[in-house]
């Protein structure tokens, strides 16, 4: 090994550039993956709340009011079964946590006559990440956090408004 190389045949100087560029690389690419990934949640979670809306709204116009509230973090609420039966609702969303169904429910101060919130469990908290839930909000609504029809509510969970 007089020349230099090691015994896979490269030498100390390949190597060296080779690690660089592959760090310069994962430089560039991460952040992107990174936002990728969180475009992604987004989008399901947001997909998500407008297909659940649909379906509440629904029984809302067959049955005359909303859905009786107050049932655990992803349970069906009485008499949603047929509308949710080909939906996610028991299954973590895409940013942790649970969906949870409220009438009649208080959030930030003011009562809404029907929620939907992201509700955390022990084993399962909701994102915390302000850029994840503001870019929800952007898909839903306007953009802030604290104001319109997606927000942060009680116990900071991202709660969505169908009828205020």
């Amino acid at each position: 090994m007089t020349d230099g190389r090691s015994p896979s045949g490269f030498t100390r100087v390949e190597l060296a550039a080779f690690v660089f560029v592959v760090g310069v690389l994962a430089a560039f690419l991460v952040p992107v993956l990174r936002r990728n990934a969180l475009e992604a949640r987004s989008t399901a979670v947001a997909g998500d709340l407008r297909g659940y809306a649909v379906a509440f709204k629904a029984y809302a116009r067959e049955h005359g009011d909303w859905p009786q509230g107050g049932t655990a973090p992803g349970t069906v609420p009485p008499g949603m079964e047929p509308y949710l039966k080909a939906t996610g609702w028991n299954r973590a969303t895409p940013i942790g946590g649970l969906y949870q169904w409220d009438a009649h429910s208080r959030q930030a101060g003011e009562t809404y006559a029907a929620v939907i919130v992201l509700a955390s469990t022990s084993a399962n908290p909701v994102s915390s990440d302000s850029n994840q839930l503001h870019d929800i909000d952007r898909r839903l609504d306007d953009g802030r956090l604290g104001s319109g029809i997606f927000f942060l509510g009680y116990r900071n969970y991202p709660v969505f408004v169908l009828e205020h």
